[in-house]
């Protein structure tokens, strides 16, 4: 407070007094304040004391808990336009896996665009594969026609229509409301998220070591990868290769 607060500080309303000029830790701790009301959590109201203890208004068990504010937190910004969730935590996915989906979602891979935006210097940042269009994060896993290709192939296994959309979060969305039980949709989602990774891989095959991988031979390898983490990492009945392979799911199902 005599650091922050006092005269200097005109804004009298903040429960955490805050000095932005100067820097440091602090600064990013009263910051929150600010950054959680522009999404609508009002530290002032939810946040009581009682005595000795500290409570947060939404937490069922009356205590503060960090947990709580992220489910406040994730159940105002995890919801897209359509209303649905974007992202989805998978259990099945290798940590490596949902890592990528989740940041490919934001736009955050290393794409030439996105290193030219952190200013590593590139001869061009064209897309390594087709050459024909700036290689962002929507282009590597949706908009490219070698991407399409590979989505084409793998959809029509999975049996759902072909998908006409210009960015992954859009593509996404649109496959987690396909028709199907929770199963299903988690065994989709499952292979939704091995193609990304596989994806990736490809990419990187590509960019690396200028070695260009067959769609064929992409979409066998993530039919592979999908059938292991259904076999390794679910708790349902193992399929048979056989039956994975035409996309049969009534014996797991």
């Amino acid at each position: 407070m005599a650091i922050h607060g006092g005269n200097n500080n005109s804004n009298n309303d903040q429960i955490i007094p805050l000095k932005k000029s100067i820097t440091g830790v602090w600064k990013d701790i009263g910051s929150v304040e600010t950054a959680l009301a522009k999404i609508g959590i009002n530290i002032k109201e939810n946040l009581v004391k009682e005595g000795n203890t500290w409570k947060w208004r939404t937490y069922p068990g009356g205590s503060f808990s960090v947990k709580q504010i992220r489910l406040d937190i994730d159940n105002i910004t995890a919801v897209d336009v359509d209303g649905g969730d974007v992202f989805r935590w998978n259990c099945w996915a290798p940590p490596k896996v949902k890592y990528l989906l989740w940041r490919a979602l934001l736009g955050r891979v290393a794409s030439k665009v996105g290193l030219a935006r952190r200013g590593v210097p590139l001869v061009d940042n064209l897309c390594p594969r087709c050459g024909l269009y700036d290689e962002d994060s929507d282009h590597i896993f949706v908009n490219c026609l070698w991407a399409k290709c590979v989505w084409w192939n793998i959809l029509a296994w999975i049996r759902i229509p072909f998908l006409n959309c210009n960015n992954l979060k859009e593509f996404i969305s649109q496959i987690n409301q396909s028709l199907g039980d929770k199963t299903w949709k988690k065994i989709v989602y499952t292979t939704v998220s091995s193609m990304v990774w596989r994806l990736w891989k490809a990419r990187n095959d590509k960019v690396f070591n200028g070695s260009f991988i067959p769609v064929s031979k992409t979409v066998e390898l993530i039919k592979e990868d999908s059938f292991l983490l259904i076999c390794n990492r679910s708790k349902l009945k193992k399929p048979t290769w056989e039956n994975w392979r035409i996309f049969d799911l009534i014996d797991i199902m």
